[in-house]
């Protein structure tokens, strides 16, 4: 009886042993890595892309005008013709946001976020950006603000469009 209880035990064994076979992945879905999106701002195969605004007033008069020239290197701020207030700390900053009317006819940022590029240093500032830097920013830049950082007050905003 111990020999029949041991080969039915084998071919037991061999029949679950077979069943348990690795044959590869399971049919299904192919898995994919995740998909790299171009930063905003940052343009694709289309070529470099071109932003321009007119600075309007807010906190002080303020005119002149901002290009930014997009490529896939980064990015380049130019400021031509700047007029603004004094302050003691101008600082150039970026924004998702746009100037738009606010309550009591004043014009307002459409965000509260600013990122900051640097000190504003003259009338026909340059800031280059690399690709690093640019694609760091998470929102689409719609705007450039002169801020008087010391008086935590916007003197202009000029939103961008793109030629």
């Amino acid at each position: 009886m111990k020999v029949i209880q041991s080969a039915a035990l084998s071919v037991v064994l061999a029949a679950g042993l077979a069943g348990c076979t690795d044959s590869g992945p399971a049919p299904g879905p192919q898995q994919q890595g995740p998909t790299v999106e171009p930063a905003p701002g940052v343009p694709s195969s289309a070529g470099p892309v071109t932003l321009r605004g007119q600075f309007q007033s807010q906190g002080a008069v303020t005119a002149g005008t901002v290009t930014i020239h997009v490529t896939k290197a980064g990015a380049v701020l130019q400021l031509e013709n700047l007029a603004t207030g004094t302050g003691d700390d101008l600082r150039l900053m970026l924004s998702p946001g746009t100037l738009v009317p606010g309550t009591g006819g004043s014009a307002e940022l459409s965000s509260t976020k600013l990122i900051e590029l640097g000190p504003l240093t003259g009338a026909g500032q340059r800031v280059e950006m690399d690709a690093a830097r640019w694609a760091a920013l998470r929102e689409p830049i719609r705007s450039v603000v002169i801020y008087d950082y010391a008086g935590k007050t916007a003197l202009g905003t000029a939103n961008l469009q793109e030629d």
